[in-house]
């Protein structure tokens, strides 16, 4: 399986989500284009407790703030 971040939190999960990008893709593709999903959307405003971002944001914030992610998960199955 693939491993990356893909959000800070699960509130900007579900933006992600409702952006129309997916775990795989956030962790696999740059370049997030917006799709957005109205049942996730819905989802999202229901009960994300921060603000609406686009995803590729989110995920550049996460992927910033937790840079070594990937590696500490490796570490932590050896």
């Amino acid at each position: 399986g693939e491993c990356g971040v893909v959000a800070g939190n699960l509130s900007d999960f579900l933006w992600v989500l409702a952006d129309g990008i997916g775990p795989l893709e956030a962790v696999l593709y740059e370049g997030h284009e917006s799709r957005p999903d109205a049942a996730l959307t819905a989802l999202a405003e229901r009960h994300a407790t921060t603000p609406r971002r686009p995803a590729r944001d989110i995920i550049t914030e996460a992927c910033t703030e937790f840079p070594t992610f990937a590696e500490d998960i490796d570490e932590l199955c050896r």
